[in-house]
């Protein structure tokens, strides 16, 4: 594997681990990351190319379960189905950051509604899917204002939110924890690539 892109390490690393990496040239070209061809045989190719995905590997899999969970969600081979655990995880994590802060509609009480609760926890789930689309190299739309991430809550995932008040002039409205959520993921991302990108430094 080449070790030039901290994504596509991710990707290869783990499609190496489900023994077929060769089924995947197309989708690891996507990710700008190629199959290294030799002249080897191909059990030896194998041995190789399983232990650089190793040390891939190993690099995410020293992050914090919350950072692990991104990476494979983000750039991994896998299915939603064999996501679902790490959604959770990373659920959790965004959630437990949240719970820190103050909600709209809370003023100067020491909690906040349950129903504000509710949707703030709502909406880490649609930023996560959100970020999962634009976060690059896949740069897809996502979930382009409040509409949309109102119909993906109820398609997705069964739960209506009011996004009526979304913005409110000069006042703490839902929209800002929408963007913190999103910075707090891209960060997040940031922490996580950079474990990883030590290794094409290293090899550099």
């Amino acid at each position: 594997m080449r070790f030039n892109s901290a994504r596509g390490m991710i990707f290869q690393a783990y499609q190496a681990q489900r023994g077929s990496v060769m089924e995947s040239a197309a989708e690891i070209m996507r990710l700008g990351a190629r199959v290294q061809h030799t002249q080897r045989q191909n059990n030896d190719w194998r041995i190789v190319h399983g232990l650089e995905a190793g040390q891939v590997i190993s690099r995410v899999e020293s992050l914090p379960q919350h950072l692990q969970a991104l990476c494979r969600v983000c750039w991994g081979p896998f299915t939603r189905d064999e996501l679902a655990e790490d959604r959770e995880w990373l659920h959790r994590a965004l959630v437990a950051v949240m719970q820190r802060r103050r909600l709209p509609g809370q003023g100067n009480r020491e909690r906040p509604s349950a129903e504000a609760v509710r949707t703030m926890q709502a909406l880490c789930w649609a930023a996560i899917y959100h970020h999962g689309e634009v976060t690059w190299p896949y740069s897809r739309d996502g979930l382009a204002g409040p509409r949309a991430i109102q119909r993906w809550l109820l398609e997705e995932r069964g739960e209506e939110v009011d996004v009526q008040r979304w913005t409110r002039n000069g006042r703490f409205s839902w929209s800002d924890i929408w963007r913190e959520q999103l910075d707090i993921l891209d960060h997040w991302e940031q922490v996580a690539l950079s474990v990883v990108a030590k290794l094409v430094r290293k090899v550099a």
